[in-house]
């Protein structure tokens, strides 16, 4: 038992050297506030990411059909407005591309939007949309500041414009490099700055809503499911006042057997 306990707590500190030993600069997250209470911001992420994700992501955490509730639609509203490409209404929500043309065109099947959400914050995946930057080396032409040697082409070049990388001298699995830390624009897009950023946010806050269903039921009920235990706990301490206030304590029932 104690060489089994030695060799956990080697194990521990050499894996703990070894981590340390390739050690990575980590680039600052974008701050972001995401409201799942916000209608219009849903509705347009929904639009951004299912005509323009799922043409290489699949969203397979949610079905269709359970999307109108969360984007505050009935289901006439939502097929009329968003639709559902062609696939049936209580189909989950897949990617349109094979497996065989993802491999071709970027090297291995991109991931599911929603463990992407799940994994990651609210503030990765907002600088993850708006920090892609040019790169020759890269096959598809283009890095990112969250994500270093991404395989994914920046499909928001024509509404973001092109942009060039900040890099600040830093470590890459503990050896010296230049590390990107943000992004200064290079050529103008469709969207101004403040209206990509608008539309990043929106696909984050549905991305989100969707990985996390419920989060909005449980911040609307939480309050109250909180008052009802406060109120049963007054409840519970009245009724033991009361149970407790004619119960005769030992000094009591001494007394009494002696008279």
């Amino acid at each position: 038992m104690l060489v089994v306990l030695l060799s956990a707590l080697l194990l521990a500190w050499f894996g703990n050297a070894a981590m340390a030993s390739v050690t990575t600069t980590q680039p600052p997250l974008r701050p972001i506030k995401i409201n799942l209470h916000d209608k219009a911001a849903l509705q347009n992420g929904a639009l951004y990411a299912l005509h323009m994700c799922t043409a290489c992501h699949g969203i397979q955490g949610a079905r269709y059909s359970e999307l109108p509730p969360v984007l505050g639609l009935s289901k006439s509203q939502f097929l009329k407005y968003i639709g559902t490409d062609g696939r049936r209404y209580h189909d989950t929500i897949t990617t349109n591309m094979s497996p065989e043309l993802m491999t071709k065109f970027v090297s291995m099947p991109p991931p599911d939007l929603t463990d992407i959400a799940l994994r990651r914050s609210p503030a990765w995946l907002y600088t993850y949309l708006t920090s892609f930057y040019v790169d020759p080396a890269r096959p598809a032409g283009v890095n990112n500041v969250a994500f270093y040697n991404v395989a994914m082409p920046d499909v928001f070049a024509g509404m973001q414009g092109l942009q060039k990388p900040v890099m600040v001298e830093g470590l890459r699995f503990g050896s010296p490099a230049r590390i990107a830390v943000g992004v200064l624009p290079l050529t103008q897009g469709t969207m101004s700055k403040a209206q990509f950023d608008q539309t990043a946010r929106d696909i984050v806050t549905f991305l989100y809503a969707v990985a996390h269903p419920h989060q909005a039921e449980r911040a609307r009920l939480g309050p109250w499911i909180i008052g009802l235990f406060l109120l049963l706990s007054i409840l519970t301490y009245f009724i033991y006042k009361l149970y407790w206030r004619r119960v005769i304590t030992s000094d009591e029932r001494w007394w009494r057997i002696g008279r």
